[in-house]
């Protein structure tokens, strides 16, 4: 199975076509370029098969989709455009949708990176205090007749576990690492992680952010691409993929089928903020909707990064915390039967 293009290719992607389109090179003739430009032998072979397929059919939707690396969404969208004949604004709204997801993408990729390795150095101190530097202090102890208790028994005990059978340890340490690391290459590892991650709330509040922002930014593409505003709606839900987001926007559309104003229901139905929702209203009565739909997705989006950066940045100090914790906890197991040779040589 092909792997879909990332978010940054496909940005790159609909804003070369839209620029070639914008000088009236045809789809056709703009996909030929593309492919005698292509930057890499698999690049070319994706566009050599799309340049086929629509030589064939003239159908540029139909050739993205056959080259299976294209997702759902793009594709959609492209049908659109070439049916409203607005190919050409789509591509350029599609360039920067997909800029603000590969952008979103890297600042979490980059926020997480310090945390990441910040716990890798916890997991390593810990683990050379306890395998290597405490059966030290343990030889020691035992030499000076010390009997250990409290805290220091059950540090040492600890200690002497792991280090009896730190190479089963490691041997699953690494094994987890490959199974989360494949799994989250395949649909269903993919969907376990979001069944997990449905539990956490920030996670949730951060989801929902984002399926907030893109169905606003395709209900903006939509209306700017000539559809209605039941068209529009109905492509925009279609393409929501969180259960709970598409049951709100079933439930938004029942009370649009009942004669609620759409910014209301989406309002009613906490897909909007009442900001947002009036902000929809007003653009709807002024003819400016689309432009309130985008900025709702923009700002949505910023909304989620912010969360984002707050999240990993609580992350740091906490992680800070607890290896102070334990590493405090080890020197005490340590420290007190010392003091306590001391006090009796006193």
């Amino acid at each position: 199975m092909k792997q879909l293009m990332t978010d940054g290719e496909l940005s790159v992607f609909s804003g070369q076509l839209a620029m070639i389109l914008h000088s009236g090179i045809s789809t056709l003739e703009g996909i030929e370029i593309l492919k005698e430009d292509a930057v890499s032998k698999e690049a070319g072979e994706i566009l050599g098969s799309i340049n086929e397929v629509l030589e064939q059919t003239g159908d540029l939707a139909e050739a993205l989709r056959t080259s299976s690396v294209f997702p759902e969404y793009f594709i959609k969208m492209t049908e659109i455009g070439e049916r409203s004949g607005t190919l050409e604004d789509v591509m350029d709204g599609l360039s920067s949708y997909y800029s603000r997801q590969d952008s979103l993408a890297r600042s979490i990729r980059d926020a997480l990176t310090y945390p990441l390795v910040l716990l890798a150095m916890l997991f390593g101190v810990l683990l050379v205090l306890m395998t290597q530097v405490m059966p030290v202090f343990r030889e020691v102890f035992a030499q000076l007749g010390i009997e250990l208790t409290g805290v220091s028994s059950t540090v040492f005990a600890v200690s002497t576990f792991l280090q009896s059978s730190s190479a089963v340890l490691l041997i699953l340490i690494v094994g987890l690492a490959a199974a989360c690391f494949f799994a989250l290459r395949t649909d269903r590892g993919r969907a376990f992680v979001q069944r997990l991650a449905a539990h956490i709330p920030l996670v949730v509040k951060i989801r929902d952010l984002l399926s907030c922002s893109r169905f606003a930014d395709t209900l903006s593409l939509a209306l700017h691409s000539g559809l209605d505003m039941g068209e529009s709606f109905e492509l925009a839900a279609g393409l929501a993929d969180q259960p709970d987001f598409t049951d709100r926007l079933a439930q938004a559309k029942t009370q649009m089928n009942d004669g609620i104003d759409m910014a209301q229901a989406l309002r009613d139905c906490g897909i909007f903020t009442g900001m947002n929702a009036r902000m929809v209203s007003i653009g709807f009565r002024t003819g400016s909707a689309e432009d309130a739909l985008k900025k709702i997705a923009v700002d949505t989006q910023a909304m989620a990064d912010d969360r984002v950066q707050s999240a990993v940045g609580a992350l740091e100090p906490t992680l800070t915390a607890v290896l102070s914790i334990l590493t405090g906890l080890i020197l005490i197991s340590v420290m007190l039967p010392l003091l306590g040779v001391m006090a009796n040589i006193g």
